[in-house]
């Protein structure tokens, strides 16, 4: 799966998740996608993961560097949005609602139930999750490993990034080893 080159709108948790690697500035700029974030997002994220800091200003500074853009629902989406929010967070239904309306957007979401929301009943393909970003970050910028390995521990410790599927738990074990898996408690899963 290819992020090159879209409009990738990004859930609340992502957004997490890329803050807590400790640079998402070097993410950001490394993606060739344009990443959305709706204005739900914007007010969901208010304390960074690692020290529980105001995040306005982090999020002000990457929009002013065009690194992230906000945007805003239409009527159409507000509408959406709306139906969503009976079943999802603002964040993620937000999220969903622009890029069902949007047609060359496509969704970054790390919720299962979120996920499966996209899939049955708006049929949104892909469907791409934290993880994606940061393989296609390793993948196009080949990273110096340890500072990679850093970043990608401080967002599966620090930011509890979800590791959806067996093909990323694998490529995260390998890249982090024993010892940081050992210390990261969403990556201890049952035999």
């Amino acid at each position: 799966m290819r992020l090159e080159n879209q409009w990738l709108v990004i859930d609340t948790s992502v957004l997490i998740n890329l803050i807590a690697s400790d640079d998402i500035t070097k993410i950001l700029t490394g993606l060739s996608s344009e990443i959305l974030i709706t204005e739900s997002v914007s007010r969901e994220l208010k304390k960074h993961p690692k020290d529980g800091s105001d995040c306005s200003s982090l999020l002000k500074s990457l929009v002013e560097q065009n690194l992230l853009k906000q945007v805003k629902l239409s009527p159409q989406a507000l509408e959406l949005y709306l139906d969503l929010t009976l079943e999802l967070g603002d964040g993620e239904a937000s999220v969903i609602a622009y890029t069902v309306t949007q047609n060359q957007c496509a969704v970054v979401i790390d919720e299962r139930k979120a996920r499966r929301i996209c899939q049955e009943r708006f049929q949104l393909s892909p469907i791409f999750c934290t993880m994606d970003l940061f393989q296609d970050y390793f993948v196009k910028v080949t990273p110096n490993q340890p500072e990679f390995r850093q970043l990608l521990f401080n967002a599966v410790k620090i930011g509890r990034m979800r590791i959806l599927t067996e093909e990323h738990e694998i490529w995260v074990k390998e890249i982090l080893g024993t010892d940081l898996i050992q210390q990261c408690h969403s990556l201890k899963r049952k035999k």
